[in-house]
């Protein structure tokens, strides 16, 4: 009886094992993508300058050092208007219009020494030109598809030019004749919507001295950079506010 329930549990044992090593065929699929790729993307902003005198200005370049206002012997009610293109490509972008300058007290006159009690201490830092003179900012369709019109190139009939917006009422001021000084303490001038790449854009700068500023500025100078500053848009909502 022994034997047999021996050889019971051998042949159970065997057929446990046979079931154990069987082999299951499921339905099954497998699918590859090959090839991908991340590459980064750029951004370059590149500025051409056109102002009224004979031959300013330049072409789209990159800039390396090129001056766009070189004014002597500026006095009360003195003014000037230049129009700035900007052409972002690689990427949508932010932009910003920024001022690092040096203002300078270089001399004394008496007429000066008369309404100016700091007039005692020529030199950097002291001069108050900076305070005086104005700037008004203004984006600018003109013939090219950009800020104020969206019918495409040439769809403005009342503005066929670039840069007389403000001059001709047509478009508001981003700033409307804020001194150079309350520029820089406020960051610099934020372009008022995004930047679509490979479109141009029109910046009109026109700066004024006031006729009733008088003696207080003889003999002061500005020297310094213009900064156009441009970061991605996408992913990124706009540092400069």
């Amino acid at each position: 009886m022994r034997s047999e329930i021996l050889i019971s549990l051998i042949v159970t044992g065997i057929v446990v094992a046979l079931v154990s090593g069987a082999t299951f065929a499921f339905f099954s699929d497998t699918e590859t993508s090959s090839g991908n790729t991340f590459t980064a993307g750029s951004i370059d902003l590149k500025i051409d300058f056109e102002c009224p005198a004979p031959g300013c200005g330049w072409t789209l370049r990159d800039l390396n050092g090129e001056v766009l206002f070189w004014e002597c012997d500026i006095k009360p009610g003195d003014w000037g208007e230049a129009t700035i293109s900007w052409h972002v490509y690689g990427n949508n972008a932010w932009g910003r219009l920024r001022f690092d300058v040096v203002n300078y007290e270089n001399d004394c006159t008496e007429p000066e020494s008369e309404v100016d009690t700091t007039c005692g201490s020529p030199g950097n830092g002291e001069g108050e030109l900076i305070d005086y003179l104005l700037f008004t900012v203004w984006m600018d369709e003109g013939s090219y598809e950009g800020w104020q019109c969206t019918g495409g190139v040439g769809s403005c009939e009342a503005d066929p030019e670039e840069g007389d917006n403000v001059l001709n009422g047509i478009e508001e001021p981003i700033v409307a004749n804020e001194s150079l000084s309350n520029i820089i303490d406020d960051g610099g001038i934020e372009l008022p919507v995004e930047l679509q790449a490979s479109t141009t854009y029109y910046l009109g700068v026109e700066w004024r001295v006031p006729t009733d500023v008088g003696n207080i500025i003889q003999s002061d100078s500005l020297v310094g950079s213009i900064i156009m500053e441009v970061v991605q848009s996408k992913n990124n909502p706009n540092p400069w506010q």
